[in-house]
């Protein structure tokens, strides 16, 4: 049996969080066994071979309750080229491990997971911007891409559908967090045309038959501060959920930068809020090729070499 459903079906169990996984995992690890080598014997032989608590045992033997639904539905995840990634896998976000609390135990991956490894940027707005922020998050996300920085969103509408977008037409990668599980994924019909799976990385945290919800959505960003190298807000409210994902991204040390604007548009209210009590890095505007778009040294400086201070050399003659 794969080793792989059976860590699913124990992280499914009622009163198994990630604290409980990560000491098997590591008991097992110790003593070079796997579940499948222990899954058939009572607690107490499962607390005998491996020195874990009659707690944990108990917890381990209850996995032969779940598992028959878990084959079910790994066996139409890996149909759908859907994998499963747990978190002692090396494509796990390492940040997301160090810097949130209870992660995850399952990601679900869609897509090509080699670019989980690249350098990141995320670009977060809430979806009633203005006209201005769509532009702004378009040539935002352009400029990472051109740089080799992958951009990282929500797939949600706005802003964040048109940074997945600009990534992908500069020829760079881009990854969307998913606030529903795989099974209730849609592509927006603005993206159906770059969906090229060598370019795209689908995340899901959730389990693949949950359905979108709104706290979904705020457990979404939060994993997304969590992971990237640096944070754009293009325009959020004083408590929007991407003005949350803002708060977090401070209390995880992510880099924060806020589109600043001359005069603010409503949709923007928390932007300067960001930059005057958090302390973000306000992002401006600069003439490149007759348009004004983003100016990202600080940012691409900042991710690639840990320098903000730091100006990258524009040919505006290509």
């Amino acid at each position: 049996m794969n080793d792989t459903k059976l860590w699913i079906a124990l992280s499914r169990i009622e009163g198994v969080g990630i604290a409980s996984l990560k000491a098997i995992h590591e008991a097992l690890s110790n003593l070079h066994l796997s579940l499948y080598d222990i899954v058939e014997l009572d607690p107490k032989a499962i607390a005998h071979e491996t020195g874990l608590s009659i707690e944990l045992s108990q917890l381990i033997a209850k996995i032969a309750v779940t598992i028959e639904k878990i084959e079910n539905e790994y066996e139409d995840l890996i149909d759908r080229n859907i994998e499963p990634v747990l978190f002692f896998d090396s494509r796990y976000p390492e940040k997301i491990l160090k810097n949130v609390d209870y992660p995850p135990p399952v990601l679900y991956y869609m897509g090509n997971t080699d670019i989980i490894k690249t350098r990141k940027v995320a670009i977060l707005s809430d979806h009633n911007a203005s006209e201005r922020g769509y532009h702004i998050a378009f040539h935002a996300a352009a400029i990472a891409a051109q740089h080799s920085v992958t951009v990282v969103s929500g797939l949600a509408k706005g802003p964040q559908t048109m940074a997945h977008r600009g990534a992908v037409e500069a020829g760079g990668n881009t990854i969307a967090v998913l606030p529903m599980g795989m099974n209730a994924l849609t592509i927006p019909d603005v993206l159906k045309d770059t969906v090229n799976m060598s370019q795209w990385l689908f995340i899901s945290p959730f389990n693949p038959q949950e359905d979108y919800a709104l706290h979904n959505s705020y457990k979404r960003n939060s994993l997304i501060a969590a992971m990237v190298d640096a944070l754009i807000i293009i325009e959020t409210g004083n408590s929007a959920g991407s003005f949350e994902a803002a708060k977090t991204a401070c209390k995880y040390n992510t880099p924060l930068f806020v589109v600043e604007y001359a005069q603010y548009p409503q949709s923007a209210s928390g932007n300067p809020v960001l930059i005057k009590e958090y302390r973000a890095t306000p992002l401006r505007g600069r003439i490149q090729n007759d348009v004004l778009v983003p100016n990202m040294d600080a940012c691409i400086a900042k991710i690639k070499w840990g320098d903000s201070n730091y100006t990258i050399i524009v040919d505006n003659h290509q």
